[in-house]
């Protein structure tokens, strides 16, 4: 446990030299700590996201009921391992080639690209902060990219240039898309669409429509009601009519 704090604070305080620690590990050095560390950091982002969603309404998706809140302690682990072995992949095959590479090779890259798992509970830490939480979540995922990139330099010797340049380009087309996903994604959620959580069937609360009839069901009988109030109010101010003169009585018809 101590190796894996030290790993976290190392890859925030010291990047380069995580890096550098990855390079003199050799080739031949396992990958099992690297997939517990992948592991430990993405359940601490599900649970991160999961508290905060049920505290926060901004860190809450748009939709979404609390039980599917929940269900990110289980999807968020699960996607960051798969997620790691297919990023290990991309950085294996960009750098060393699918044809030329070798297993040490892909190993190296897999620990590489585990040490970005540092940057996942913050990320998920920073999002539900008001008005700045996405903004300081998408700086901190903009400087692991960079820490990344700068890992490849120093574990793979690379040209610099090359690989700035290169990286660069196409993880900020990555990021893009993925910033695009999420967008679309939350959208969907939103309005209930074909393949959201609203087509799971009844019995979940997750808003959409009906939300949005009941509150003007809600806001239509407010208005009646001040009209009626209104009216009783207007009735009571108005003055009374005047009474109507008396009709003399009839003369008494004594005298002839």
């Amino acid at each position: 446990m101590n190796s894996l704090v030290s790993k976290f604070m190392a890859v925030w305080l010291h990047p380069c030299q995580a890096m550098t620690a990855v390079k003199d590990e050799g080739e031949d050095a396992g990958i099992v700590s690297s997939m517990i560390f992948v592991v430990l950091m993405g359940l601490l982002s599900g649970i991160i996201t999961s508290v905060l969603a049920m505290v926060v309404p901004a860190a809450a998706v748009p939709g979404t009921s609390k039980a599917m809140a929940w269900l990110a302690v289980l999807v968020v682990p699960v996607v960051s391992f798969l997620g790691s072995f297919i990023g290990a992949f991309i950085i294996w095959g960009l750098v060393d080639g699918v044809l030329k590479g070798s297993s040490p090779q892909y190993k190296t890259a897999y620990r590489l690209l585990a040490l970005l798992a540092a940057f996942s509970p913050v990320s998920a830490l920073l999002s539900p902060i008001p008005k700045v939480g996405q903004y300081l979540a998408i700086a901190v995922n903009i400087w692991a990219t960079i820490v990344m990139i700068q890992g490849i330099i120093i574990v793979r010797d690379t040209p610099k240039a090359k690989t700035w340049v290169t990286c660069g380009i196409l993880f900020s087309l990555l990021f893009t898309l993925g910033i695009f996903a999420r967008l679309a994604a939350q959208r969907q959620l939103q309005n209930g669409g074909p393949g959201g959580f609203n087509d799971l069937g009844a019995g979940t609360d997750l808003g959409g429509p009906t939300d949005d009839l009941g509150a003007t069901s809600d806001k239509l009988e407010e208005q009646l009601q001040g009209m009626a109030d209104k009216a009783k109010a207007d009735q009571k101010t108005e003055p009374e009519a005047p009474a109507a003169p008396a009709e003399p009585a009839p003369a008494d018809d004594t005298k002839k």
